[in-house]
This record gives C-alpha cells, structure tokens and sequence, in this order.
C-alpha cells in the first residue's frame, strides 16, 4: 500500500488513548478498524500500540488489521516477535507471506 498520511505522533497518541479507553480486546479492534484506516502507522508504531493487547489473539487480529496501513511494510516481519503462540505465528507467518 502506498501511503499519503502518515500518522503523527499526535494520531498516535490518539489512538493510544482510545484503544487503552476500551473495555476489551474486541472493543479495541473495532475502534482500531475506524481509526488506522484513515493514517498509515509506522511499524514501531503499531508494535508500541500492541502493548495493549493481553492475548495472542488479539495481537495477532490486531496486527492482522494494522497490516494494510503500515508505512513500512518490509519492517513489518518483526512483529512476530511479539506474539508467544505458535498457532499465531503461522497465521502471522501466512499474512506476511513468509
């Protein structure tokens, strides 16, 4: 994807701030799929808004959404490292083609 709005550190911060508002990891990826859609999000970025995700799954869907609005595709394979459970790193392995 190519990307003509990079998100500040202000739309992180934003975004951050909703995420964190939520009550639970669906809640946090509704809000995530109204709000990446409108800035591409650095690799790093996305990796510091992860933290807020508690389990596999929700790493793994929320990384699995964040995937088209990244501005760094090619950095985007060092993420796995951030999800445990190998069932998850296949999955992530097969979104990223890997």
């Amino acid at each position: 994807m190519v990307c003509n709005d990079q998100a500040s550190d202000n739309d992180f911060l934003k975004l951050r701030r909703t995420l964190a508002a939520q009550e639970t990891e669906e809640d946090m990826i509704a809000a995530s799929k109204k709000n990446l859609k409108n800035k591409c999000f650095t690799t790093e970025q996305i990796k510091n808004l992860s933290v807020l995700f508690l389990t596999n799954n929700g790493k793994y869907q929320f990384f699995h959404l964040a995937y088209n609005y990244v501005s760094d595709e090619e950095q985007f394979g060092s993420l796995q490292s951030e999800i445990k459970d190998e069932y998850y790193i296949k999955r992530f392995k097969a979104l990223i083609n890997e």
